[in-house]
């Protein structure tokens, strides 16, 4: 597999305050983690501010990018659909034969991008490098839009 990094991957990733944000998916891009396993990352912007105390030196969070991972290992693959369910209403399309990584990823745009969340924000450690990151505690739909389906 062959994985392309976007120009426009946008701001280097910063930590912010926890809070609960408004964000949009602006991208999302398929690769593998650093097990080789499938993996989709989703690229949210944030639409809104943030809401405690602000320190002197407060940066605005509008605009910032938060990244968060889902596996696409069968067993993983439940959390990839809550997500696609909050934003579509409806499960992800089951498929017995597998979809290859372009149409996959192509469904997965079409249904996401520009899907606005309410996104509650924590940071933690990554284990790997044992560096703290912003990462997405939860996910709320704002509003749900049907998917529409060709006709095969």
């Amino acid at each position: 597999m062959r994985i392309v990094v976007p120009d426009n991957l946008g701001s280097d990733l910063r930590l912010l305050p926890p809070d609960t944000y408004e964000g949009e998916i602006a991208d999302l891009f398929i690769g593998e983690s650093q097990t080789k396993q499938p993996k989709i990352t989703i690229k949210y912007t944030l639409l809104s501010e943030y809401t405690g105390k602000r320190e002197k030196d407060f940066q605005s969070c509008i605009g910032e990018t938060v990244l968060d991972t889902f596996s696409l290992q069968p067993q993983a693959i439940w959390r990839l659909n809550d997500l696609y369910k909050a934003a579509t209403g409806e499960r992800l399309p089951a498929s017995q034969e597998g979809f290859e990584k372009e149409e996959f990823e192509d469904m997965m745009k079409e249904a996401l991008i520009g899907r606005r969340f309410s996104l509650l924000l924590d940071n933690e450690v990554v284990p790997t490098s044992g560096k703290e990151q912003t990462k997405v505690q939860e996910f709320t739909t704002i509003e749900i839009r049907k998917v529409k389906r060709s006709k095969k």
